[in-house]
């Protein structure tokens, strides 16, 4: 069972990455820099939605919920892969990983609005939804951090049945190399910044299957 719950967290880490993709994938790269502020960040991707197809933008939304459901199954491995005494301190991880993820497939979803919206003539909408765009990634943060952090905890003091080295290529590690990512050439930084934060679980789950079948 455990197996199969990282199998399916793999899933819903793609999923949602190929559902970013389809949302502001473009060969033109992003007009913001690394050192841009949210709005111009926000403004970016706007630019970007507003030119695609609105069936394209209205898929990709879709996919949010259900990769979050994907997500949430996945993250119960981390209750299979603790220990008898770290189970409680596991069900937290679980729990807060789902509560963040959840509010990630609604963050994810609401993103079409961005784009949809995107012409001029829909500005003064526009502005209202931006704003409410920016606070979802408080609750989504809060609680994927909160679930992640936990999760380093777990590995790192060796209560899981993963080396602990692993923690290394943990979610909340590998998030930190976001502003780094950000910093990549044109062309690659849409695909990896882009996606950084569903490509973080790609890898952890990835590196999971590979240690726990050898």
């Amino acid at each position: 069972m455990m197996m199969a719950t990282i199998w399916v967290g793999l899933l819903g880490a793609l999923l949602m990455f190929s559902g970013d993709m389809l949302l502001y994938y473009t060969p033109e790269d992003f007009s913001y820099g690394p050192k841009s502020s949210k709005e111009e960040k926000i403004q970016g991707i706007i630019d970007v939605m507003k030119r695609l197809p609105a069936k394209r933008i209205m898929a990709a939304g879709m996919i949010g919920p259900i990769a979050a459901f994907f997500y949430c199954v996945g993250f119960y491995h981390i209750v299979l892969i603790a220990n008898e005494q770290s189970r409680a301190l596991a069900t937290a991880a679980f729990l807060l990983s789902c509560f963040g993820i959840i509010t990630g497939g609604a963050y994810h979803s609401h993103c079409s609005y961005l784009g949809l919206l995107g012409d001029d003539k829909y500005r003064n909408a526009l502005h209202i939804v931006a704003r409410y765009f920016q606070k979802l990634p408080l609750i989504l943060y809060a609680g994927e951090g909160a679930g992640f952090l936990l999760l380093i905890c777990l590995i790192a003091a060796g209560n899981t049945v993963l080396p602990r080295w692993m923690f290394l290529v943990s979610p909340g590690i590998l998030f930190l190399l976001k502003p780094a990512v950000g910093r990549l050439p044109k062309g690659i930084r849409v695909i990896v910044s882009g996606g950084w934060t569903n490509l973080i679980s790609v890898i952890y789950y990835a590196a999971s299957l590979l240690v726990l079948s050898v």
